[in-house]
């Protein structure tokens, strides 16, 4: 495997790379995921706007949005709509 020279900076030639070792490790792109994290975000800017305000009540309100989204990415996933497990 020798390095191919381009504009002056070593780079591996691509015909020596072994693609099959490389997998995809997915990144969490599923419908479970995704849904969490957009409920978990809502939340954090709940729990933001509430500390903005100076409102505990509003603050905490947001902090229990984003513990549901994280039990609905986790249910969502039980059913199936996420990343299989190996």
């Amino acid at each position: 495997m020798s390095p191919t020279v381009r504009n002056g900076a070593h780079d591996l030639d691509k015909a020596s790379i072994d693609y099959a070792a490389i997998q995809d490790p997915g990144h969490g792109n599923t419908a479970a995921a995704w849904t969490g994290v957009f409920i978990m975000l809502v939340g954090i800017c709940i729990s933001t706007y509430g500390n903005i305000v100076a409102s505990p009540a509003v603050f905490w309100g947001g902090g229990a949005v984003a513990v549901v989204g994280l039990l609905a990415g986790f249910v969502m996933r039980l059913a199936g709509k996420g990343k299989p497990r190996r």
